[in-house]
């Protein structure tokens, strides 16, 4: 009895298995191409594991990944490896992943310091005595990113914005000698306004490039310089620069019989310069190695479209994957610009695994050296991969991890993108919307910038409400896993509309 009761209750499971096989595909079948859609978003995108990329990126093994460094090059192979699990379509320079770039790139090691010299009266009558002030890494000083190897000690000169401009009728360096001596200078010029025709004028005099070659042909044997670190700067053999803060500058300007703040007011005002000897001195050592064959890597992987046709054209998602290394030490970079690196895998995974294809394919586009100079996305709309004009958009992500809000700027000759990314939110996301129209590409800032600038329809995904920017307190830390998630799923939604449009 007990066997044939045992048996019965064998053939009734083995049954209503059977029946529960046979209904998946059909229940499948009943699924719309936007359930199943969101099916493969929900399967694929999660908070969990895009914060996991976040945290993979930031690892202090890949040094701070930098273009053209063995840090960035093991980032580099991550990337490529996600794009080869899920099967997306190389589509490289050599039948790969890769569109490879000339890049040459200066990586910073311990030893870099930087220090002042304040003079104070001797024991004897007329002597000076120099005491050396020191100061911690990031609150005083970073390393500057394409420094020359070497050790100088000199004179301080404060050289306002280091412009010399004299078709703008503009000189900082005019009536004063800098050579041998180490010049103060700060980022941008004293330009204010915000008319595109001003920016153009004074683009060329905005440029790190600039400024450090400008010092430099002056006769300067190093800088401090009052901006965020970066390596978006040329390589002068032997000269050596440090980037400072408010600390050290303040400092510099103690006992001149000027401020600091009230000297930038005077040049903003009087649109003239006002540079003097600060009676001060600088130290500074960095300890460089220049590699001068160096080479920048996009990852490049396709989605392909489903449809026939629109299938030969694109919609391109981006971000840049590099940051700036160790200067001379570690900075994560989590939120600038991993967390867009993240954003990116999350959506390439759940269209390479999504039943449902948009019509158009989509190209991820994961760039090297914008922190160097936007080296990358320069690069590839000069050699691009597909035609300009089979590309129908491009969605460029940039800090899209720390805050609650999410934020889109577009190119104000494509407002119909910025409807597509509204309707987007509206539908799926419902998380508060900030827009606004981007008109100043004269002074290009982001990846999304270039490509504008180059005539893409274009728009910048973007997160606000939290974060720091080249700061050792960009970390994982910072990061909100829920406006990951969001900024996926909204990217996911608006590229398949982009997509189908």
């Amino acid at each position: 009895m007990r066997k044939k009761i045992f048996l019965g209750t064998c053939a009734a499971i083995l049954s209503l298995t059977m029946a529960t096989a046979e209904a998946q595909p059909r229940m499948q079948e009943k699924l719309t191409e936007e359930e199943q859609l969101l099916d493969a978003m929900h399967r694929t995108i999660t908070s969990e594991k895009l914060f996991g990329y976040v945290k993979q990126l930031s690892d202090p093994a890949l040094e701070g990944r930098l273009a053209g460094s063995l840090g960035m090059a093991k980032a580099v192979e991550i990337v490529k490896g996600y794009y080869e699990e899920w099967g997306l379509k190389p589509v490289g320079d050599k039948g790969d992943y890769i569109q490879e770039f000339p890049h040459p790139c200066v990586e910073i090691q311990p030893g870099s310091t930087m220090e002042i010299l304040i003079p104070t009266p001797g024991a004897k009558k007329g002597e000076k005595v120099w005491i050396r002030k020191g100061y911690d890494w990031a609150d005083g000083w970073f390393a500057g990113g394409m420094s020359g190897n070497g050790d100088v000690e000199a004179d301080v000169v404060y050289c306002g914005f280091g412009v010399t401009a004299p078709e703008l009728g503009y000189d900082d360096y005019k009536g004063i000698d800098v050579k041998g001596k180490i010049v103060l200078v700060e980022g941008e010029t004293p330009n204010r306004s915000r008319e595109p025709e001003d920016i153009a004028k004074w683009y060329h005099h905005t440029l790190h490039q600039t400024k450090l070659n400008n010092a430099f042909e002056h006769g300067a044997i190093g800088l401090l310089y009052k901006w965020v670190p970066g390596p978006n700067a040329p390589y002068n053999e032997g000269f050596v620069y440090c980037h400072v803060t408010d600390t050290v500058v303040n400092d510099l300007f103690r006992g001149t019989g000027k401020t600091y703040a009230e000297t930038v007011k005077q040049i903003y005002e009087t649109q003239k310069p006002a540079s003097f000897a600060m009676g001060k001195r600088a130290h500074i050592r960095m300890n460089a190695t220049y590699n001068p064959k160096a080479t920048g890597k996009n990852i490049v992987g396709v989605v392909e479209g489903s449809d026939p046709v629109l299938k030969n054209e694109y919609i391109i998602i981006s971000g840049h994957l590099d940051h700036l290394g160790m200067i001379p030490y570690h900075i994560e970079g989590a939120n600038d610009n991993n967390s867009a690196t993240s954003v990116l895998l999350g959506v390439a995974e759940a269209m390479a695994k999504s039943p449902i294809k948009p019509k158009r394919s989509v190209l991820f586009l994961s760039i090297d050296g914008e922190e160097a100079g936007l080296t990358g996305s320069t690069y590839y709309t000069k050699h691009p991969i597909f035609p300009q004009e089979k590309v129908k958009a491009v969605i460029n992500l940039e800090q899209v991890g720390a805050g609650e809000r999410i934020v889109t700027s577009y190119n104000y000759k494509y407002p119909e993108l910025a409807e597509v990314a509204a309707a987007a939110n509206d539908k799926y996301i419902h998380r508060k919307l900030m827009k606004w129209e981007n008109r100043y590409l004269t002074r290009p800032r982001t990846d999304g910038a270039v490509f504008m600038q180059a005539g893409y329809p274009c728009m910048d995904y973007r997160a606000a409400g939290a974060g720091f920017y080249h700061h050792p307190k960009d970390n994982t830390s910072t990061i909100n896993p829920e406006i990951l998630q969001a900024e996926a799923e909204w990217l996911f939604w608006t590229a398949i509309m982009l997509g189908d449009k």
